[in-house]
């Protein structure tokens, strides 16, 4: 008889009331599917793919520490605890020995703080909802000693002051909150990330070369005429990002009609990215979720699972303030409105392939088969394009789709634009979200010490 030694996550259908169906990731062990995972699970299914993804690897992995090591804790905190440490350091020891079989290597500080919270978070809904002992809390509240009140308040002070709502936050709340602490605290990363993050941007001297060196139809003259040499559709996706600031999956939600000429200056484009669940459709008074599902039997793309071809992802962006649920693309350099409108006029004239009659869809961007055109598809196009013009394709180096936003947010810090507009510019609900965006490699910083250099007078001489 075969049994199953190590957990397994699985896909699957789940039927609910009213005829609905969800797909969700359950959690198989030996003894079967762990079915309050399944209950916590649907409880958060309208929580993101990469929520409840990342949720279900992080208790799978709980599972399978508890598998191998099931008779050797005493109590439950003692286990949460044995098992946050290996995340971090790995099961094998110096000696290439593992006495718990898992062969584990270490998680990197991020990864395992992540897998701690969203485990905590489990550990939490089955004490308080499944209404379980609370010494069965994996990761319980004590009492926390002084230097971790210190570091509580200092999270606290740093959430306070960039929280639009502070003014409502009780401080005798805060007061008796901060005076605990979890058993297992997430691991301090003490690493600086500046250089990491600077070399995320896409090189803006090379993006006209990538738009029409890189982003050319293979076999075509160059003589010929853009709209025959040119992959156009690619073109206007790379400058919604660069020039747009969006996130390399939002434009794939864009519809037809959410591109028009600017009322300003009808020499350039107007797009508006809406929510693809509840921005409002084109089409009577319902949301576009609503049109997808009576029109064209779709789903909105973010909520296709992350392995389907049609998945696009969707953050929680700062909408307009207008009704309708939508965002404004805000161009900079401005002009890059005009140059999108052009490339948008001739895209629709002589490259749009509109879709068969079986397989209708309102989305603008589609394939040769005039299919909607998937991320997947956008990001070989980009990395060819790229490699084309004679760039090394790494997220590190910037040369992935994903600089493409880095590159918007830094010349827009580079312009001296003030912290709130760079914060609509890049649709963050907070000021602190951009930092992430913000920064100077090293040769950057060298340089712009050379130059303070030639205006300062050396204190050091050197005797010859």
């Amino acid at each position: 008889m075969w049994i199953m030694k190590y957990p397994l996550i699985i896909r699957s259908t789940i039927h609910l009331d009213n005829d609905i169906e969800t797909r969700m990731p359950v959690i198989f062990t030996k003894d079967g599917i762990l079915k309050s995972y399944l209950e916590y699970a649907l409880m958060n299914r309208n929580k993101s793919h990469s929520w409840l993804d990342a949720s279900a690897s992080a208790i799978r992995l709980l599972v399978e520490f508890v598998e191998f090591n099931e008779t050797r804790y005493k109590f439950p905190t003692d286990l949460f605890q044995d098992f946050s440490e290996k995340l971090f350091s790995g099961t094998v020891n110096t000696k290439g020995k593992d006495e718990s079989g898992l062969r584990w290597s270490q998680k990197s500080i991020a990864t395992g703080n992540k897998i701690i919270s969203y485990v905590t978070q489990y550990s939490d809904w089955l004490c308080n909802v499944k209404e379980m002992d609370s010494k069965a809390n994996l990761n319980p509240w004590r009492k926390a000693i002084s230097y971790e009140q210190r570091l509580n308040w200092a999270a606290y002070s740093h959430r306070h002051s960039n929280s639009f709502l502070a003014h409502t936050w009780s401080r005798e709340y805060a007061v008796e909150q901060n005076k605990q602490s979890r058993n297992v605290r997430f691991k301090q990363d003490d690493r600086g990330t500046d250089g990491d993050q600077a070399k995320n941007r896409f090189p803006d001297s090379r993006l006209d070369d990538l738009l029409h060196k890189g982003f050319v139809r293979p076999g075509v003259l160059l003589t010929a005429p853009v709209f025959k040499r040119l992959e156009l559709r690619d073109i206007l996706i790379t400058i919604l990002m660069h020039f747009g600031g969006l996130r390399r999956s939002e434009p794939f939600h864009l519809w037809l009609e959410d591109v028009m000429p600017d009322p300003e200056n009808s020499e350039s484009a107007l797009v508006t990215i809406y929510h693809p669940e509840i921005g409002a459709s084109p089409e009577r008074c319902e949301t576009r979720k609503e049109t997808l599902a009576r029109k064209y039997q779709m789903k909105p793309r973010n909520k296709y699972e992350r392995s389907k071809a049609l998945h696009a992802g969707w953050k929680n962006n700062k909408l307009s303030a207008m009704k309708g649920n939508f965002m404004v693309v805000h161009w900079f350099a401005p002009e890059a409105g005009e140059h999108f409108l052009f490339y948008w006029k001739l895209y629709l004239k002589a490259q749009y392939k509109a879709p068969k009659k079986l397989r209708k869809h309102p989305f603008a961007f589609t394939n040769q088969f005039g299919n909607p055109y998937t991320l997947k598809q956008y990001k070989k196009k980009h990395k060819k394009a790229a490699e084309r013009i004679g760039l090394t394709v790494k997220k590190e180096l910037g040369t992935t789709e994903h600089g493409h936003r880095y590159a918007y947010l830094n010349r827009l810090k580079e312009a001296d634009v003030g912290d709130i507009y760079i914060a609509n510019c890049m649709h963050h609900k907070s000021l602190t979200s951009q930092k992430i965006y913000e920064s100077k490699s090293d040769n950057e910083t060298r340089t712009a010490l050379k130059k303070l250099e030639v205006n300062t007078e050396s204190a050091l001489t050197i005797e010859k």
